[in-house]
């Protein structure tokens, strides 16, 4: 399956067809991949050793389209951030950090008309940092995308009953339905990108990634959430505890 087969089938799939009421514009989540993607290879930097991908993406809609998809934005940007992260490594171009994707509304746009840009911004300055929650809600970043060995020490997920350990040995893993995911759930009340933990800095964090039921932290239901040592993350029926390293 393509790239973009795939993205569409997660954005078909993932929150159980609610898409299909939010997309009643001429408006398709494919064709702003498909625009993102040429934005991405237009704007793309030529270095010495390697081509690297803008990270920092805008998607201008009319008014009516914004108001349209309201809260829908915010899964949708998600989704377009994962499509261009495979994006970038089909066509071999470095990332610096995790594409971010923003939606604006623009008065000059007509209903169904849209525009996208992308940039090339620094991933380590605390303006453009994709390790913080987003100030506009309609912003999806959700981790860093880096490329360093992980640290020696790693935080750990303990599955409830079974007692199964999952090390956190890497800088970012999705839970979720779908098989491809580090952990795969196989639950019906999971979504198939359900969540993600994913490292700031020294700290953990969960993320949920738009799921249909939510995903919870000591029964808390979170958008995003940093971990502490003993805290449980509901999935689903699955209950993981996370350990800070050495713990």
């Amino acid at each position: 399956m393509g790239i973009l087969s795939d993205f569409e089938d997660r954005v078909a799939t993932g929150i159980e067809g609610l898409f299909a009421g939010a997309f009643r514009s001429p408006v398709q989540p494919a064709e702003i991949a498909k625009a993102l993607a040429r934005a991405a290879d237009d704007e793309r930097a030529v270095g010495v050793n390697a081509v690297y991908a803008p990270n920092s993406f805008t998607v201008a809609l009319s008014a009516e389209d914004s108001r349209k998809l309201g809260t829908f934005k915010t899964v949708l940007a998600g989704e377009l951030a994962t499509y261009l992260v495979d994006h970038a490594r089909e066509q071999h171009y470095l990332l610096t950090s995790r594409p971010v994707v923003t939606f604006v509304a623009h008065t000059d746009l007509k209903l169904g008309r849209f525009r996208v840009s992308a940039a090339l911004t620094d991933a380590t300055s605390p303006a453009g940092s994709p390790m913080d929650l987003p100030a506009d809600p309609d912003t999806y970043a959700p981790a860093p995308f880096r490329t360093a060995s992980p640290p020696s020490e790693v935080a750990v997920l303990t599955f409830a009953g079974s007692g199964r350990r999952v090390p956190l040995d890497t800088y970012e893993l999705i839970v979720g339905r779908n098989p491809e995911c580090a952990i795969c759930l196989d639950d019906a009340n999971v979504s198939r990108r359900h969540a993600a933990f994913i490292r700031i800095d020294d700290d953990w964090a969960v993320t949920d990634l738009g799921s249909t039921n939510g995903t919870r932290v000591n029964g808390n239901e979170v958008r995003r959430a940093r971990l502490h040592d003993g805290d449980v993350v509901e999935i689903g029926l699955t209950r993981l505890t996370f350990h800070e390293p050495g713990r």
